[in-house]
């Protein structure tokens, strides 16, 4: 009886776990850095995440689509760099 399938499938498995909580702790510190940034950044991005349009933002919060644009832009490369640190 050979348990090199089993041996083979635990250890698996316990990677799966491994890779699933980091992916948790992940998932954390990125919405840790959505919820730090300013809001001036963040409205604009969770609505774009959230699946609107640039235009429907604009509208949304009576700004001009080429400051939603950069707002959203910019919340990005803050959300890049936060999470590039770790």
């Amino acid at each position: 009886f050979d348990n090199t399938p089993n041996e083979f499938l635990l250890d698996f498995n316990q990677g799966a776990v491994a890779n699933e909580a980091i992916a948790n702790i992940n998932m954390k510190e990125v919405k840790q850095a959505i919820h730090n940034l300013p809001e001036i950044f963040k409205n604009p991005f969770l609505l774009y995440f959230d699946g609107y349009k640039y235009h429907e933002i604009a509208e949304m919060l009576d700004e001009p689509l080429g400051t939603i644009k950069s707002r959203i832009h910019f919340a990005r490369k803050l959300l890049k760099s936060h999470i590039q640190r770790f």
